[in-house]
């Protein structure tokens, strides 16, 4: 594969990730507008929104297994041609039962998608020789933020909103089948391997990897729990700070829908520097004002009087929370020793699972106590990962600090 057509598939799956972001974000600001729909309560769209997260973590065993029975990117290609017409299905359900069957199958293509992107960024990743993952999630949060400024825009403006979600689907659509042409075509692990060569290289290994996987299991448990700490946060704020912005301040579904859209901002250039924040600074030092900042951030959405306010508190979150997710992986990769894959995948399910699980519960929890209530809780959630970080991952952290 020559230079020409590495760069060329960088620059292809910078699109994916950009566009699977940008229709996610898309859907988020009609969440408010479908509970009032069906006119559902907290916990009721929360159960809903579970039925997403259901749809996640059912996708993750297939994701992997199909990746390498046909390719990743042949995986992507199918995945996406699903997920982005899933996108506008919701607002189009009568009732509670067909919603949550909706979100279950946004869920299960939104999960099979991404998995796929993300294996054919880590080949792509290997084939260039060079780190590309954390500038691929900065495009994964740029189309968030585009989304969210097109739903902004678009809600502002006398048009209905029913049809802003077929109109995006149909430009992600055309978007999707041109890029996916141009990712990097990896092949599966059976086509490079005979049975003979796999028997006996299981063979050899079988039992080192007995010995040696319960010791990986503790290694990695820590980046584990601040990686679900970390993305039960950012679940939560995706999908209830525009709801909150809407019954507690009074705002438009415009200036909601702003509000995240300077949260995926503000995830999109931390991202996007976040490979050079880690190298000045040590992973220890961000992951802990990270905490501190998305801590901070969700204190400040929760008592603010004023939606500007509001909106800042969104900035400081998604500057809180955007390098969490990728400085644990590439930390855990290099604590374990091991190659990546088996420690971005452990790392990734661990934070599907809070993405995903941490709205529903939030739904409950507000249902009971109130949304301003839910996110203080919030909040004091995410300050466990300095505790954690204190008693069990220092050392691992700062081993690694330079690499």
């Amino acid at each position: 594969m020559s230079d020409t057509e590495k760069r060329r598939a960088h620059h292809h799956s910078r699109g994916i990730f950009f566009i699977h972001g940008a229709g996610f974000a898309s859907w988020v600001p009609h969440i408010p507008l479908v509970q009032e729909q069906l006119s559902l309560n907290h916990e009721r769209l929360g159960i809903a929104l579970l039925a997403a997260a259901i749809g996640v973590i059912a996708a993750m065993p297939f994701a992997g297994r199909f990746a390498d029975i046909f390719g990743s990117r042949y995986v992507v290609k199918i995945a996406g041609l699903f997920f982005f017409p899933a996108l506008a299905v919701p607002i189009f359900m009568p009732s509670f039962l067909f919603l949550a069957l909706s979100l279950f199958f946004m869920g299960f293509s939104a999960a099979m998608m991404d998995i796929a992107m993300n294996a054919n960024g880590v080949s792509l990743e290997r084939a260039r020789q060079r780190s590309i993952l954390s500038g691929l999630h900065g495009f994964w949060s740029l189309g968030g933020f585009t989304g969210a400024g097109f739903a902004t825009l678009w809600f502002a403006l006398p048009l209905s909103k029913t049809i802003h979600l077929p109109f995006s689907v149909a430009i992600l659509l055309v978007a999707h089948w041109y890029l996916q042409n141009g990712l990097i075509e990896d092949h599966p692990k059976s086509a490079t391997r005979s049975p003979s060569s796999s028997r006996t290289a299981s063979g050899k290994n079988a039992n080192l990897k007995k010995e040696t996987d319960k010791s990986i299991f503790w290694v990695l448990l820590p980046f584990g729990t601040c990686a679900f700490i970390g993305q039960f946060g950012e679940g939560v704020i995706t999908d209830w700070v525009t709801v909150l912005m809407i019954d507690t301040l009074g705002s438009t579904a415009a200036v909601a829908a702003a509000g995240f859209a300077l949260y995926s901002a503000a995830m999109a250039l931390t991202r996007l520097s976040g490979d050079w924040l880690v190298m000045r600074f040590g992973r220890p030092t961000i992951l802990l004002t990270s905490c501190v900042l998305a801590t901070s951030g969700y204190l400040i959405i929760a008592v603010s009087p004023h939606y500007i306010l509001s909106w800042i508190g969104c900035f400081v979150a998604g500057i809180g929370l955007a390098v969490i997710l990728p400085l644990l992986i590439s930390a855990a990769a290099n604590s374990t020793g091991r190659s990546g894959g088996t420690v971005v995948a452990t790392i990734a399910a661990t934070g599907y699972t809070a993405l995903m699980a941490g709205p529903p519960f939030i739904g409950a929890i507000a249902e009971r106590y109130g949304l301003v209530n839910a996110f203080l809780m919030t909040a004091s959630f995410l300050t466990l990962i300095i505790p954690v970080y204190l008693t069990s991952m220092r050392q691992r952290l700062k081993t690694v600090r330079n690499s």
